[in-house]
């Protein structure tokens, strides 16, 4: 036997290495993917216990905007590629500028949680709050939860519209978090809420004309 046919340790040793590397990946992806779903469930069915659950983990502001909200803010961009292609409306455009645009869409969004979490942390002096900057974050990122998720409705672009609702309920979410993590007055919650949510808007309207322009 020639040393050409004779196995390759090395080959196989880095084809194990790679299956394992891909199992925990994939294990990993799952308990992501199972804990991101189990906090939406809580923020929808009991807000005020999910909120206070929130507020006592201990976490940074960069596992929260890659570890939560990366992955939710790619569903909307995804999605619209999907529907896009399922209507044929993919084909009638450029495939490379909409898989740009796509990536650009996602950046943003996790951009403008991140102003979010600044916006709200600076407005809270306004609104008899406490100022804190992890609080501020976890609230803007957990709260645009319905946002994201809305992404969904673009598997079927008529369905956009329904998108709307999530606006209500990031509203809500941020209105029944900001005295739990805040410690706002509950009589001034709402109007902090709707504040912070008129402000990200513009800033949002603002960042995505100029990522199209850019694009």
């Amino acid at each position: 036997m020639t040393a050409d046919n004779d196995p390759q340790p090395g080959g196989n040793r880095r084809f194990h290495f790679d299956v394992e590397q891909a199992r925990a990946g994939a294990q990993a992806a799952l308990h992501k993917s199972e804990f991101i779903l189990s906090r939406a469930f809580g923020l929808f069915q009991n807000p005020t216990k999910e909120w206070e659950q929130i507020r006592d983990e201990q976490t940074s502001i960069p596992n929260i905007l890659l570890g939560y909200v990366a992955p939710l803010a790619a569903i909307p961009p995804v999605c619209d590629l999907i529907g896009q292609t399922l209507f044929g409306r993919l084909l009638e455009t450029n495939v490379g500028g909409a898989l740009i645009n796509a990536v650009v869409t996602w950046i943003v969004s996790v951009a403008l949680v991140f102003l979010l979490g600044i916006i709200i942390n600076a407005l809270a002096p306004n609104f008899d709050a406490d100022r804190s900057e992890i609080s501020a974050q976890k609230v803007a990122a957990y709260s645009l939860t319905p946002a994201f998720l809305s992404g969904f409705f673009s598997l079927w672009p008529p369905l956009w519209w329904l998108s709307l609702f999530a606006l209500a309920a990031m509203v809500f979410l941020m209105y029944r978090g900001l005295p739990v993590l805040l410690k706002a007055p509950e009589d001034r919650a709402l109007g902090y809420a709707a504040s912070a949510t008129v402000a990200v808007m513009v800033a949002a309207i603002v960042l995505f004309a100029i990522a199209a322009a850019v694009t």
